[in-house]
C-alpha cells in the first residue's frame, strides 16, 4: 500500500498534467497544501493567465495554508519573471513543510528555491517520485539544459501489404502536447495528426514544419488560422534566419532532405522557444543513424505484430541495432504502436 506522501504527490502530478498545451515553453507544475490531512488549496500553472500552480493552492487555501504542507512536482522558483517568486509567497503564506518531487534546472532557480525555503525554517523533502517529475517535463528538462528542442520520432516498418498506419486514440491524445509537428509523406496522416494537435485549448500557435504546402496545408489556415503557423523545410543547407512563415516547396524534392538541414531546423525552432517537435515518418530517413540518434523518444509502428511480443526491448530499423526501454504499446488497425525511449547498440 502507498504512503500518504506519495498519493498526495501523484495528484499534484495529475494537476500538473492538466497544464499540457497550455504552459510551454514552460514546464508543467501542480501544487497541493494539505493542513492536519485535509487539501485545503490546489492548483496547476497556466502561462496565458500568468499564474503559478503555487499561487493557486496559496488563495484557495488562505489563512489555512499556516501550518500546511506544500506537495509539487516541482522546485518553487526563487527569482522575479513574468511572475513573483513561489518561494517567497509560500514564506509569507506560513507553511511548515514542502514535499518536492524535483529540482528545477532553470539557472535562474537550480536549488535556489529550496535553499530560501530551508532558510525560513520550511521543512523541505526532496525527490518523492522524481522519476515520474521527470518524465512529466522530459521537453522542458531538455530544452532548459541543452537549449534543444525534445525530438519524438516516429518509425514506421514497412507493410507487406499496401495497408497504411493510422494512429491510435492515444497517440492522437498526446499529439498536442507537442510544441511543433513536423509533416512526413502521408498527406492522411499529417492531416490527422495536425488537427488532433490544435483540436483542444493551446496557449500558442501550433508550428507546422511542412514540405510542401498544398491542399492539406490550405485547408488548414482556413480552419485553424489562429492555431497553426506554417515553417519551411527546404532540400539545402540554408541560414535559419531565412526561415519564413509560409513557403510552398516541392515534396518530390523533400524525400532526400539533408541531415544539416535538420540541424539547422531544430536551431530555428529553439530561436522561437519551441521545446519540443513530433517528427512524422517520411520526410527523413530515421534508418540513417545521425537522424536516428536525433530522437529521445520513438513511437515504432509495426504491421502485423502480436500484442504479447510487446514487452522486446531489443530491436532493429534497417542496420541500426538498439534497446528500446519504458515501452507503452497500443493497437491500431493492424499495427501495433510501441513508444518508449531509444539507446543506440550500434550499426550491424
Amino acid at each position: 500500500m502507498l504512503d500518504t506522501d506519495t498519493l498526495l504527490m501523484r495528484r499534484a502530478l495529475e494537476l500538473a498534467r492538466r497544464g499540457a498545451g497550455l504552459v510551454s515553453p514552460n514546464p508543467m507544475v501542480g501544487a497541493m497544501l494539505v493542513n492536519e490531512g485535509r487539501v485545503v488549496g490546489e492548483g496547476f500553472h497556466r502561462y496565458d493567465l500568468l499564474r503559478h500552480a503555487e499561487t493557486y493552492a496559496i488563495e484557495q487555501a488562505g489563512a489555512l495554508a499556516r501550518g500546511a504542507t506544500l506537495f509539487c512536482n516541482l522546485e518553487p522558483c526563487a527569482h522575479h519573471g513574468r511572475t513573483p517568486p513561489c518561494s517567497e509567497a509560500l514564506i509569507e503564506a506560513g507553511i511548515a513543510r514542502a514535499i518536492i518531487a524535483v529540482k528545477d534546472p532553470d539557472r535562474r532557480v537550480n536549488g535556489r528555491g529550496v535553499e530560501r525555503l530551508r532558510e525560513a525554517g520550511i521543512d523541505v523533502e526532496l525527490g518523492l517520485l522524481e522519476d515520474r517529475a521527470l518524465r512529466l517535463n522530459e521537453s522542458y528538462f531538455k530544452f532548459i539544459t541543452s537549449g534543444a528542442p525534445f525530438v519524438h520520432g516516429v518509425v514506421e516498418y514497412p507493410a507487406k501489404d499496401a495497408s497504411e498506419w493510422r494512429p491510435s486514440k492515444q497517440f492522437l491524445e498526446m499529439a498536442f502536447e507537442y510544441d511543433a509537428v513536423l509533416t512526413g509523406n502521408d498527406g492522411k496522416l499529417n492531416k490527422l495528426v495536425i488537427e488532433a494537435a490544435v483540436e483542444k485549448e493551446r496557449h500558442r500557435v501550433l508550428i507546422v514544419i511542412a514540405a510542401d504546402s498544398e491542399t492539406l496545408l490550405n485547408e488548414l489556415r482556413r480552419r485553424s488560422a489562429r492555431k497553426i503557423s506554417i515553417v519551411p523545410f527546404e532540400n539545402q543547407p540554408a541560414d535559419p534566419e531565412a526561415f519564413r512563415k509560409v513557403v510552398r516547396l516541392d515534396e518530390a524534392t523533400s524525400q532526400n532532405a539533408s541531415r544539416s538541414l535538420l540541424g539547422a531546423l531544430l536551431a530555428t525552432l529553439a530561436r522561437m522557444q519551441v521545446t519540443s517537435l513530433l517528427a512524422l515518418p517520411g520526410l527523413f530517413d530515421a534508418e540513417d543513424p545521425s537522424n536516428f540518434d536525433e530522437f529521445d523518444k520513438i513511437t515504432l509502428a509495426i504491421p502485423g505484430y502480436e500484442g504479447g511480443q510487446a514487452l522486446t526491448t531489443q530491436w532493429a530499423f534497417g542496420n541500426i541495432e538498439f534497446d528500446l526501454d519504458d515501452i507503452s504499446a497500443a493497437e491500431t488497425d493492424g499495427y501495433s504502436e510501441l513508444t518508449g525511449y531509444p539507446s543506440s547498440r550500434g550499426v550491424a
